[in-house]
This record gives structure tokens, sequence and C-alpha cells, in this order.
């Protein structure tokens, strides 16, 4: 009986070590671990009234990693493969008010910005800047002329049209006697002005289309650049005292 009972335990080891022996292995997992996407910013840019705005200069910058772009015709923009963190964004067009925004990106959100930007108040126009005050150079001899013994001595001849004497002459003026039996036909002087005194006689001085009447006394000035012409007016010449202020004389 015992021998029946221990035959009968020997055989059910073997059994059991046989199946242990042929039994198929645990398959083991071959699964890749899954990762998150790195994140995409998708940004939209506009005007201010909605319209998309083209070539504008986006700069996204988190500690010293910065990249940058330019936004296409439709005014969008991405930026694919970026770490997570806080990112700096900066907006910029010619003609357009600069802007800064802050965006977090997470591993596996994408992140789309939207901005309008205004636009820019036009530039301020440059301050004329005054010239220079110009150099009178050394000054030059002084110049003293009796007018009546002057004309005196050359007084305008009968048949002559115009007569004119230079009484003074200096590095920024020029005083001319002018006799005048026919009209000095309209002229401008561009770069000086003119300082007209009548000596004696009578006649208009037309500046532009104004006419003023001249007589003994009269003290006219004209501006540079404008058109003026001395018209005589009866038998006696008309007899002014001009002085150009401006330019050089030139003797």
């Amino acid at each position: 009986m015992r021998r029946t009972l221990f035959l009968c335990t020997l055989a059910l080891a073997s059994s059991a070590i046989t199946h242990a022996q042929t039994a198929p292995p645990t398959p083991r997992s071959t699964a890749k671990p899954t990762t998150a996407k790195p994140p995409t910013v998708v940004i939209q840019v506009t005007d201010a009234a909605g319209a998309p705005l083209a070539d504008a200069t986006v700069t996204t910058t988190a500690g010293v990693v910065s990249r940058e772009g330019v936004t296409g015709p439709d005014g969008s923009l991405q930026f694919v493969n970026m770490r997570p963190g806080t990112y700096r964004l900066r907006f910029a067009r010619e003609g357009s008010i600069t802007v800064e925004r802050e965006v977090i990106l997470r591993a596996g959100e994408p992140a789309t910005v939207d901005v309008a930007l205004n636009p820019a108040p036009p530039a301020k126009a440059p301050e004329p800047v005054a010239p220079p005050p110009a150099s009178l150079g050394p000054p030059g001899d002084p110049k003293i002329t009796p007018v009546p013994l002057f004309l005196e001595k050359n007084f305008i001849g009968g048949r002559e049209g115009r007569k004119d004497s230079p009484l003074g002459c200096t590095a920024t003026g020029t005083a001319t006697l002018h006799q005048l039996r026919d009209t000095w036909q309209a002229h401008t002087h561009d770069t000086a002005e003119e300082w007209i005194y009548v000596v004696a006689g009578e006649g208009t001085l037309r500046i532009g289309s104004a006419d003023q009447k001249l007589q003994a006394g009269t003290f006219s000035l004209v501006p540079h650049t404008m058109s003026h012409a001395l018209v005589p007016q009866g038998r006696n010449p008309l007899i002014v005292i001009s002085v150009l202020s401006g330019p050089e004389c030139k003797q």
C-alpha cells in the first residue's frame, strides 16, 4: 500500500516538472512608453480692422533662446517643435506700433496667439535748423558822399535814358545812385533785399501788380525774389538811391 502511494506521488511530481518544462514562456510587453509632442505656436496678425497683416516680424524669446519669423500674405505664422516654457513674443512691423505678449507653452498642447497691430503715429517733421550767421568779414573804409554835390558833377545827360553811379560797396551790400528817364523794366533780386530812397523826381514803383506813388523823400523796401519796376513821370528824371542788402558787391 505504501509502495503504491509512493509511486503515485512520484508520478505526479514528474508530470508537474514535465509540464513546467514544456509550458511556453510568458510573453514580455514590447510597447514603448508614449511621450508628449513638442508644442506648436500658431500666430495670426491683423490690423485694427481685422484685416491680415503680412511682413510682420515675430520674435519669440525664452531666456537666451530666441526664434524669429515673418507673417505671410494671410497674416499667419507657425513656430513648430517648441520647448515647453514661458516665452515673450514681440510683434513689429513698419508703420505699426510694436506689441509684446507673454505665452506659456505646455508639452502636447498647441497655442494660438492672435494680435492686432495699430498704426503708428506719423513721424514728426524735423525742425528746421537755422543757418549760421554770415560772417561780415573785416570792416572796410568809411565813405561819405554828399548827394547834391555828387549830382551836380554827375547829372544825367539830356539824351541818356539811365545813369547808374556806385556810392558804396561792402561785403554785405551795395549802394547805387540811379537816375532814370526811361522805365526800369520789371526785375528781381533772388539773393538780396532792395531798399529804395527817392532823392528827386516823381514816378511809380510797381511791386508785383501793385503800384506805389513815388516822390522825393519816399522810402521803400522790396523783398528778395519779388518782381518790381520803376516808372519815371514828368519832365525831370527820377533819382533814387538803391541799397542791395545781402550779397557781396561786385565792382
